[in-house]
């Protein structure tokens, strides 16, 4: 298994988890004129690895998202004037001894021209309220701790940190210092649902 690091260098392995229940999720914000969030289609492997490619290292992992995927839970946003994803998420499910149930928010991506329109937050809304809808008791998600933005949407939308182990707390006290928030680690969960 391949080492995760930051744009630093730094080790940041294992990565960071949040879980969350079956609440309701709040509200999709409107995306701006041109974009529009929909399913993703098998047309888009090509389009979403290339978007894939401007966030991450790694192989695309579209093939994998599409088995995996939950019923309509594999959402894109759209760029229509150049016909390209620009956003995906995906509910589904990838079982893991901590999380045998499986159900996750996996590979949350945005492409680096598109960031701030609020695609990347639309897919992740979207995802998350098929997760609510489907998932048995909880789901969870797995981040790098370097990926501020996207934290700032998972706690927006009621994803909670996970302090499964000790070194989380650290991690997790950092993230909340960079976002300018409170850390209380009595507030979040030690162990899942």
């Amino acid at each position: 298994m391949n080492e995760l690091r930051g744009p630093d260098g730094k080790s940041l392995k294992p990565q960071l988890e949040m879980i969350r229940g079956s609440e309701s999720v709040p509200p999709i914000a409107k995306l701006p004129p041109g974009y529009v969030l929909r399913q993703v289609d098998l047309e888009d492997r090509h389009s979403y690895s290339q978007t894939f490619a401007t966030a991450f290292d790694d192989p695309s992992p579209f093939g994998d998202l599409m088995k995996h995927a939950l019923p309509e839970g594999f959402f894109v946003v759209e760029h229509f004037s150049t016909g390209t994803v620009v956003a995906a998420s995906t509910a589904a499910i990838y079982e893991k001894s901590q999380h045998p149930d499986g159900h996750s928010l996996q590979w949350v991506v945005a492409h680096s021209d598109h960031r701030g329109t609020g695609a990347g937050q639309a897919t992740i809304a979207a995802a998350t309220q098929v997760l609510a809808d489907q998932a048995p008791r909880y789901s969870y998600l797995s981040t790098d701790d370097f990926r501020i933005p996207a934290i700032s949407i998972y706690l927006k939308l009621g994803w909670e940190p996970l302090l499964y182990e000790e070194s989380q707390f650290d991690r997790w006290k950092r993230v909340f210092g960079i976002l300018k928030m409170t850390f209380n680690e009595n507030d979040w969960p030690t162990t899942p649902a």
